[in-house]
């Protein structure tokens, strides 16, 4: 577990967002584990916000990114800290695992992602 997702890590800024960056490269291109998403995760770092979009450290992607669709069969996520130099090894895992429409947007807060089955 490398990266806080926001919570205040003991490095600075910078290098949290590196780290979270390099996990989440990890987790998309090591093969997905299986099991059940993990909700209470998902709570620790605010669930959804407003608009439906799930707020997720790279760690909760491990057991594959469809245990994380919402019911219309869409993904919609938030990596918070993560640059946009993890954005195509997001799209790659997200074109293996089955999904079509993809894309992900940069922010200066993390990346968004978007996907559909």
């Amino acid at each position: 577990m490398l990266c806080y997702g926001g919570r205040g890590p003991p490095y600075g800024g910078a290098i949290n967002r590196i780290l979270c960056t390099v996990e989440l490269m990890l987790y998309t291109v090591l093969p997905p584990t299986p099991g059940a998403a993990d909700p209470e995760a998902a709570k620790a770092r605010g669930g959804e916000d407003a608009e439906g979009i799930r707020h997720c450290l790279p760690r909760q992607i491990r057991g594959g990114m469809d245990r994380l669709l919402d019911d219309g069969g869409e993904l919609r996520l938030f990596f918070p800290d993560c640059l946009p130099l993890a954005a195509p090894f997001i799209l790659f895992r997200l074109k293996r695992q089955g999904f079509s429409g993809c894309y992900v947007r940069a922010t200066d807060r993390g990346l968004y992602v978007a996907a559909r089955r």
